[in-house]
Formats: structure tokens, sequence, C-alpha cells
């Protein structure tokens, strides 16, 4: 039992170029507070905008600035009962660590469901130590055969739990999860060597977060600048120590010259990258405010080259 397409070329057809990350609304992922994060009438207007650039996936979790933004795209979701747009959301994140245990994945996927209206697909937010894929497994795959939702995926998961889980499925007969959302950007690529020949292998989507690396492939903290307060950046646990690595932002100076001489944003020349690169299906993209949406436009513009390909993975090596 599968819902999402089995070659690559028909995943990203499926998928669409890009999905948007709603956990900007209301807080910035699991942070909240005042000035942090969009309202609930421009979550909306971003959800409306997103439709509008040919967004087919929403996605969202239920740790999401304490349940906000679940809560607003169930809003828009209630009040377009004729859309197709397919709703996803995640679970395992907590406050006291990960926790898939099964009473509570099945607890958590009720709850969204009734605040989403709907939940298409659904994530396992994180690996738990605590609970082994044959515990929490089960409570996906009867979600998946009992209508549910059409597809599972695993967030956060290196090679070894991502064999793992496909391993587990496998032997107990469960149906499988079929997508890997992983953070994964130019300035992230522990993926290239581990996951992602697994993803290629197994004929899994792959929706990375974090395209833009909290900004920094944005071109924003190029000159020594420090992320403002309610920043996407200033929530990020890797941002400081990317700021602090004086040879990779040496790198990240190089690609704004580099996107500079091709025309365009570096958000730009990063999302193309994304966008061109063969194991990717489409990336998770969050946007706060309408000037973001140039970036997008570049790169779904840009006309990508192989020799591009090569010159940014000689800048930015998998490592």
């Amino acid at each position: 039992m599968t819902w999402i397409a089995s070659s690559p070329q028909a995943r990203r057809e499926q998928f669409g170029r890009f999905l948007l990350g709603t956990g900007n609304i209301g807080g910035i992922a699991a942070v909240t507070g005042p000035g942090i994060g969009l309202s609930d009438s421009e979550g909306l207007d971003l959800i409306d905008r997103a439709i509008a650039e040919g967004v087919r996936i929403l996605d969202t979790a239920d740790i999401y600035a304490g349940g906000n933004s679940e809560r607003v795209v169930g809003l828009w979701n209630h009040a377009h009962p004729d859309s197709d747009v397919v709703v996803q959301s995640k679970t395992g994140v907590t406050g006291n660590g990960p926790d898939l245990s099964p009473d509570r994945v099945r607890r958590q996927l009720r709850h969204s469901i009734d605040v989403l209206g709907r939940v298409d697909l659904y994530t396992a937010h994180a690996v738990d130590p605590n609970t082994s894929w044959a515990d929490s497994l089960p409570v996906f795959s009867t979600a998946v055969e009992s209508g549910l939702i059409r597809a599972y995926g695993l967030s956060n998961v290196d090679e070894a739990a991502l064999t793992s889980a496909l391993e587990t499925a496998d032997r107990l007969g469960l149906v499988r999860p079929e997508l890997v959302q992983n953070s994964y950007s130019l300035l992230v690529r522990g993926d290239d060597r581990s996951v992602l020949p697994i993803v290629a292998s197994e004929g899994l989507a792959y929706t990375p977060y974090s395209p833009l690396a909290n900004g920094i492939l944005a071109g924003r903290y190029s000159r020594g600048e420090q992320p403002a307060k309610g920043s996407r950046a200033s929530t990020g646990p890797r941002v400081q120590g990317f700021l602090d690595d004086v040879e990779l932002m040496a790198q990240v100076q190089e690609f704004d010259r580099l996107a500079a001489a091709y025309g365009v944003t570096p958000a730009g020349l990063a999302l193309a990258w994304l966008f061109n690169c063969p194991p990717v299906t489409a990336p998770i993209i969050g946007i706060s405010s309408s000037v973001q949406w140039i970036g997008v436009h570049e790169a779904l513009r840009f006309e990508w080259t192989a020799e591009l390909m090569a010159r940014l993975d000689e800048l930015f090596p998998p490592r």
C-alpha cells in the first residue's frame, strides 16, 4: 500500500516544486513569544499566497508554536473544504525530549486531525531512543491501512535509524515509511553519503527543511551581522556555530559573489541548487515576508548547468 509515486520525476510532480513550511505561524518551530513568528492573519495570507504560487503541500507539526501552527492551518483548511491541498503534520518532539510511544502517537494523531480537519501525511518528527520502531511503526502503519492518513514518513533520521525503520517495517509486514524529512542545504550535507543513497535505492520521497540554513545562505549574515531577536536564525540551534566558523563564512561570502555573478540573490541560488539536486523531491520553504518570494521565483526560473553544480560541490563539499 503506497501513496507516494514510485519514480523520482513522478514524485516531484506529485509534491510540486516546494512545500510550504508553516512552523513560523504563531512562533518559530517550538519557540514562541512576543514578536516571534507571524500572526494568525499573516499566516492565513501566507497560505493563500503559497497556494496561488503552486504549493500543493502544507507542512506543520503538533509542536510548532505551541500548537498555533496547526490551529491556523486548520482554520485555512476548514475555510476551504474543496481544496485538494495535502496537509502534512508531525509528532514526536516534546519539551521533555522525543516521544513516539504508541499511545501518544495515537492520541496526537487524533488531536491533529481534529485541529487540522485531516492529516494526509504523518511523520515521526524525531527518533525516540526509548521507543523501538517495532512499537511505534505499527501505529503509523495502521493509520494508513485504516484510511486515517495517506502515508507516513520519518524526520531527523540518520542512516542507521532509517535502515532500522525500513527493516522493521518489512520484518513485521507493515506499511513502509514513504518519505524522509531532514535538514539539508549547501551548508548541511551530511545526508549525501548516508541517507540519500537509501532514499534513492528504496524509492522514498525526500523533502528537506532549512534550505537556506536559517538565512545564512540568504546573504543576511555574510558581513558579521548577528541574528535579530525573533528571526529564524535567532532560534536555530546550529546558527551560532556557523557564524563563528571563519572558514565557513568565507565560503558563504564566495557563494554570495557567485550568486551576484549569475544575477540572482544568494537565496535564489541556494534554492535553485536544491530544485536541481536529483535526490531531492521538494524542499520545505518557510516564508515570513513577501520579499522572500523573490528568491523562490529566481530559483524556479534559473537555467541550471552541470558546471554550476560542480562549482557548488567544490565550494561546499559534503561534510
